[in-house]
């Protein structure tokens, strides 16, 4: 991992109070799901001939199958469910992996647009457990206090796929009208996305850090993240004036071999340096490694049209804390929402894994 990341506490992971949405907002977040993917999927800027995509991260850069290894390291706390050890004496933890690397927009955009970028990981546990590992390079947090916050920014990006800039405008205007946004609160959310995308240039995938929102394992709370490996040259290795350069630089990376991340995770603090709650603020415990996720060569065509048909949620093989409850319903919803696109089901993506 590498050397510039600093010691910090790292927690018990309990002694969190955690708040979900209601009913009716889970239902609202649903319907909204559904009109932002159609709104998509109409647009003829799109390209789409009106078939529903991904709600999020339509444009895929790698889809690959791997291998995730968990080390020895793991906290005794979290010593269960997806970071149980093996029944077999002595045998590392190990598992073959689903890796979806994307960019964020629901719209396949080139990869010089500002953008934020995630990586989907899926596996199955030793116990059968669909298990799922969702994050993105916005730092450590995301740039929505929740789940209803980020649905009602999405709807002014949707509108600016959609219609452009006049309708990103007319968006963003009826949501103050509307109260959904205060002034402090909206220019708080626009300068995240800037810092996070406009004004930082992303080299490579394989150099970015990604972070996921908050779970728990019993009574323990953590976000958990990938971060560069040491081995990791910086830097790209393809033509910056690529609409695809990010998705040539892995490619690229994994012709001359395998492409290596750590698996770090971050124990909850207290309310003040890890809240449970508010998902904009960047958790400051310390990173605790605890395995290594490798990609070992270039993937087959078939492998791509694979990874690219599954499903991710962020609750699959944890119970979900803060806005990951409401993520949930979400994913699921959006994954429903594009079934005619060919979405495998869990037990399709069982036995590719």
């Amino acid at each position: 991992m590498a050397n510039d990341i600093p010691e910090m506490p790292s927690g018990t992971g309990t002694g969190w109070i955690d708040r979900r949405e209601d009913a009716a907002v889970i239902a609202a977040l649903i319907a909204k799901i559904g009109e932002q993917q159609a709104t998509i999927a109409a647009s003829d800027k799109t390209h789409s001939d009106g078939r529903i995509d991904r709600g999020q991260h339509q444009k895929q850069l790698l889809g690959a199958f791997g291998t995730l290894r968990l080390f020895d390291t793991v906290p005794d706390i979290l010593r269960q469910g997806p970071f149980a050890p093996q029944v077999v004496a002595a045998a590392p933890v190990s598992y073959r992996v689903a890796c979806r690397i994307s960019n964020g927009q629901p719209c396949p955009f080139s990869d010089r647009a500002p953008d934020v970028r995630g990586v989907a990981l899926k596996f199955f546990t030793h116990q059968g457990v669909e298990t799922d590992l969702l994050m993105t390079n916005e730092g450590g947090r995301s740039h929505a206090r929740n789940a209803v916050q980020f649905m009602d920014f999405a709807d002014v990006l949707v509108a600016q796929i959609a219609k452009g800039a006049t309708g990103a405008l007319e968006q963003f205007s009826r949501e103050l009208l509307d109260g959904k946004f205060g002034l402090v609160e909206a220019a708080r959310i626009v300068a995240v996305l800037a810092r996070e995308t406009t004004l930082r240039t992303v080299d490579s995938v394989a150099t970015e850090r990604f972070w996921g929102s908050v779970v728990r394992l019993g009574d323990v709370a953590f976000k958990y993240s990938l971060q560069p490996h040491d081995t990791t040259v910086q830097g790209t290795q393809a033509d910056r004036e690529s609409d695809n350069y990010l998705r040539e630089d892995i490619l690229s990376r994994l012709y001359g071999g395998p492409v290596r991340w750590q698996l770090c995770v971050q124990l909850f603090i207290d309310e003040a340096s890890t809240p449970v709650q508010d998902a904009s603020v960047a958790w400051v415990g310390r990173l605790i490694p605890v395995g290594e996720l490798e990609i070992p060569a270039l993937p087959s065509a078939d492998d791509e049209v694979s990874v690219n048909q599954m499903a991710f949620n962020p609750a699959n093989g944890f119970e979900p804390l803060g806005i990951t409850h409401a993520r949930r319903d979400v994913y699921a919803a959006s994954a429903a929402n594009r079934k005619d696109r060919g979405v495998l089901s869990s037990d399709e993506a069982r036995r590719l894994l």
